[in-house]
């Protein structure tokens, strides 16, 4: 690879990982290697804040979570270590800064496991015991895609661990306590979610002060506030989808959430959410501006959705600049990168594309 080249992993809805490559000096887009044969949908992929070397994905459909060596400039990776997850459908994970504990969100049997990492990165049980295992308080809801509760993402923010539920219509926030090896819940988040939003993943101003989330069956954005202690408050809701979509011919609606830096130092944040599954022709991103300063200052773009990637939009991701962002449609085998425009940064134009990737849900930027 040259200099100015950049390696992205891609965990899939298959059996692989592939890996592309992207030159933003010459913005060309190419294939690097594929590992094959993996377990059943490797579809989150993080890397270890220590040794960023190690890959983490999981084994969706076996309820494992995997490690692998970044062996090569093109993407090969090399298994190092499995562990079972404690739970069914390990979903989303993320490592305490420590690099001490994975934390794992399990869709299937609606719960959070937490699982010891030794100094290596590599995982210091084969399974999370009882104790480490957490339900949540789930009740029962009137939406089908509510049946029971669904843990679909961890996010760590300053000792927090926020998970939100799409079952459970509330968002968790939790607290490690090294001393006790427990995991605390701290408060739940549930004014404004209405019946029938499952909040799916969700962002954090930079600032702490508020929280973004993404409901994925409602197709809505909701800001609440985030204070240290007590009660969160709604603060604005918005529709994620575009003027021709109703959203009532859909199975699925919203994907993923990010929030890019401003690209200019009294410039807004460009808050980006993926739709999913419309039963339009494309599906769209949904494009926000934030204020630095205000976190409940959210508000449309001009421009507001973008379309042109294709169907069942899932895997939306930043560069470590937030310069570019990475979208792919997991039905049309399709992943596009785009570059930050407009005199705010709040516009996308497209750099490249590249064809015949299909099943691809999560890029990781390496």
């Amino acid at each position: 690879m040259s200099s100015s080249e950049r390696l992205i992993l891609l965990g899939s809805h298959a059996t692989s990982i592939h890996s592309v490559i992207f030159d933003p000096v010459k913005r060309t887009l190419k294939r690097g290697i594929s590992t094959e044969n993996l377990p059943k949908q490797p579809s989150w992929l993080i890397k270890h804040p220590l040794h960023p070397e190690l890959i983490f994905s999981n084994g969706w459909v076996d309820n494992k979570l995997f490690i692998y060596r970044l062996s090569s400039s093109e993407g090969k990776l090399e298994k190092l270590a499995e562990a079972d997850t404690g739970g069914e459908g390990p979903t989303h994970f993320a490592i305490l800064p420590d690099g001490s504990e994975v934390v794992v969100a399990h869709y299937r049997s609606g719960s959070v496991s937490v699982i010891p990492l030794k100094p290596d990165g590599l995982f210091a049980a084969s399974s999370p015991t009882p104790d480490r295992i957490y339900k949540g308080n789930y009740s029962a809801m009137k939406h089908w895609r509510q049946e029971s509760a669904h843990m679909h993402q961890v996010v760590l923010h300053k000792g927090e661990i926020l998970v939100p539920d799409l079952g459970s219509n509330k968002i968790y926030r939790y607290k490690w306590i090294p001393e006790s090896q427990k995991l605390n819940l701290l408060a739940e988040i549930t004014e404004g979610l209405q019946d029938g939003d499952g909040p799916r993943h969700l962002v954090v101003h930079p600032s702490g002060s508020h929280v973004y989330v993404l409901n994925e069956v409602a197709g809505a954005l909701t800001v609440h506030t985030l204070p240290p202690s007590g009660d969160s408050k709604l603060v604005k809701r918005y529709s994620m989808l575009p003027p021709n979509d109703d959203g009532r011919r859909r199975e699925t609606g919203g994907a993923e959430i990010i929030l890019l830096p401003p690209t200019k130092p009294d410039g807004r944040h460009l808050l980006i959410t993926s739709n999913r599954d419309s039963p339009n022709e494309e599906d769209t991103l949904a494009l926000f501006s934030v204020s630095q300063i205000d976190g409940g200052d959210v508000q449309r773009t001009e421009e507001g959705w973008l379309g042109g990637v294709g169907k069942h939009l899932r895997a939306v991701e930043q560069d470590p600049t937030g310069k570019f962002v990475l979208v792919a449609a997991r039905d049309t085998g399709r992943v596009v990168i785009f570059e930050r425009a407009g005199e705010d940064g709040l516009k996308l134009e497209e750099v490249t594309r590249l064809e015949g990737l299909e099943s691809v849900v999560v890029p990781l930027w390496i």
